[in-house]
């Protein structure tokens, strides 16, 4: 018989998943989730990295962290998970949706540039099923008009 989907065992992380319970820190801000941050800060060279639970509370947070208020817009793919669009509309935005194209299932960059207004804040690529979007157009247009970019790749 072929294992189908066992999980592979290949070092000391049964050990680790005991220390785990053993903390009574499964998830949140425990050992672990310390050490991992420490690392991707050193890493990456960051003054300051933050793990979340999910991609839903991550985009929930950089809205926050935008300081996004009712009014601003936000770019966004027509076709993403409603996590997407609700992080921003939970601060007041309004969603400005773009078609994607039909090879990648992601955001059309070349319609983004006409999606943008005065009250544009942020685009959020989002990366469909492990294809990434056009990054270096998207970023060379929010670099011209001065907006974050949110990327969401809990599909990519």
């Amino acid at each position: 018989m072929i294992p189908f989907n066992a999980p592979p065992v290949v070092g000391t992380e049964l050990d680790y998943m005991q220390s785990a319970m053993n903390s009574g820190k499964l998830c949140g801000d425990g050992g672990f989730t310390r050490r991992c941050q420490q690392w991707m800060e050193q890493r990456f060279g960051t003054a300051k990295a933050l793990l979340t639970p999910s991609c839903t509370a991550s985009l929930e947070m950089a809205a926050l962290l935008l300081d996004i208020q009712p009014g601003d817009e936000v770019i966004m793919p027509s076709y993403t998970f409603v996590s997407t669009a609700n992080a921003f509309v939970l601060r007041g935005a309004k969603i400005v949706f773009v078609d994607i194209r039909r090879d990648t299932m992601n955001i059309d960059e070349t319609l983004i540039e006409a999606a943008i207004t005065d009250k544009t804040r942020a685009i959020v690529p989002v990366h469909y099923a492990g294809v990434a979007c056009e990054m270096d157009t998207i970023m060379a247009i929010a670099d011209k008009y001065n907006l974050f970019v949110v990327e969401d790749a809990a599909q990519g």
